[in-house]
Order: structure tokens, then sequence, then C-alpha cells
């Protein structure tokens, strides 16, 4: 056998002649195939019942060597859809005079926003509390889309002070970065930001924003915005995609 018919070979036969585990000679035919472009990012792999079928092996060694590829950010399954081959990650690390639109731009990409509404709203306990404003305060509440190539990769709500006077124009929320629209205010120069990081699970709103099953995994990021002389200026919310998203945050040891 020629060695180009070698290689075909392997990556159609499972042999269990092989000192390799079933799952894991399953594994690495399905890895060759995505390396080799036959699945791009976003398609749908064959189900489990045409793996079982093609490979003949069981459900529960299909189901190991596809757990196998999720594990390592290959693949990303969704319940009553399929296992799809997973996008790259865009991996995020925030710093001084950078953010997430040229991130972006640097990666190839297209950025943009899709603005849902801005509206004067109460502010929420929670934020009213950062914001150092009585309960029940009306602030102005911004809800916008961030989008890479045209797909929703983030949602974010902020609550804006009273003290960083409206209006607030379209040109600034669609373009540029999440605080471009207060630096058009010149509000941000000399200011500090404190962040705080979690996961949580799509509810049944998220999941439909950012077109993902109910229950997957996000990461939220809560900033507020204080101003040189110590004022909260503003409180953010940004939840975006698990599975099209890193945090990244560096810094010393103790």
């Amino acid at each position: 056998m020629t060695r180009r018919g070698e290689e075909q070979a392997a990556l159609s036969e499972v042999r269990r002649d092989s000192p390799l585990p079933l799952y894991h000679q399953l594994k690495l035919i399905l890895v060759r195939r995505i390396e080799r472009g036959e699945w791009r990012p976003g398609d749908l792999i064959p189900g489990e019942q045409d793996l079982q079928d093609t490979y003949k092996i069981s459900r529960t060694t299909v189901r190991q060597a596809l757990r196998e590829l999720e594990l390592e950010g290959l693949v990303t399954r969704y319940r009553g859809r399929g296992t799809f081959v997973a996008r790259p990650k865009l991996s995020h690390r925030p710093r001084p005079g950078d953010n997430l639109v040229d991130y972006l731009r640097a990666r190839g990409m297209t950025p943009g926003w899709r603005v849902l509404s801005v509206e004067q709203a109460h502010a929420p306990d929670d934020v009213a509390t950062a914001l150092e404003l009585p309960a029940r305060t009306a602030v102005t509440r911004i809800r916008r889309l961030q989008l890479a190539d045209d797909q929703p990769i983030g949602y974010q709500e902020a609550h804006v002070a009273p003290r960083v006077k409206g209006p607030f124009l379209d040109e600034t929320l669609t373009t540029g970065g999440s605080l471009d629209y207060l630096r058009a205010k010149g509000v941000v120069d000399r200011t500090h930001l404190e962040r705080s990081l979690e996961a949580i699970a799509a509810d049944p709103e998220l999941s439909a924003l950012l077109e993902v099953p109910r229950g997957a995994p996000l990461l939220r990021l809560r900033r507020v915005l204080y101003s040189a002389d110590g004022k909260p200026l503003e409180v953010m919310e940004g939840t975006y995609r698990g599975d099209r998203f890193q945090y990244r945050i560096s810094g010393g040891c103790s």
C-alpha cells in the first residue's frame, strides 16, 4: 500500500488489534479530518449513530471520543442539535488603551454593535448601590449586542449615572470600543475600572440574544467605571459566549 493509501486507511479504520483504545482511535480519526479541512469551523459532523455505523463501534465508544474532543475545545455539542466543529475562541487580555474591537480587527474579523435600546429606567438596587445613588433613581440604560463578522459574541447592558449628561448618539454606540460612547462625552480621561468575572448559564433571553442553547455556558464581566475624583459613572454587565470567548488576566504572584 502506498503512503497515501496508508494515510487514507488511518482516516477510515478503527482497528481492534491496535493497542490504542477504540475511543482514542476514533478521536484521532476525527481530529485528522478536522485538521485536513474536511469539516470547517461551525460545520455539523456526523451524528453518534452515523459514527457508530461507519466505524462498527458502540455508542459508548463514540460518546467517549466526542467527549474527549469537547474537553479539548475542538468540538461543541448541543443537545438536540448535534456536534459542531468549534470556532476558534477569541482570547482577549485587556490592557490600557486596548479594546476588544481592536483585537477583532487585528485578527481579520469585522467588529460591530447592534443597539437594542437606549432608555431611561430605574436603576436596579445593586446598580444604584454601585453608582452611589438613592434606590430607583432614573439612569440611562443602554443595551447592545457585540458582533464579530455579524455574529453575536456578547451582550452588554450598561447603566449610566445622571452625572453623565445625554443624549448618547448612535455613531458613538455602533462603532469603536465599549467605552467610546462615554469617551465622546470627555469623561473617560484619568478614570479607572473595577472588573469582576463569573460563569453563568444561558437563560431564555440570553439564549435568544446570543443564539446559543438554553443552559449554554456564558462568561459575565461586570465593570464599574470611576471618574478621576472617584465618582462612579457607569456599571456595565457584558455577557459573552463561552464557546467563542476567553478573558485572559495576568498579574504577579503573591
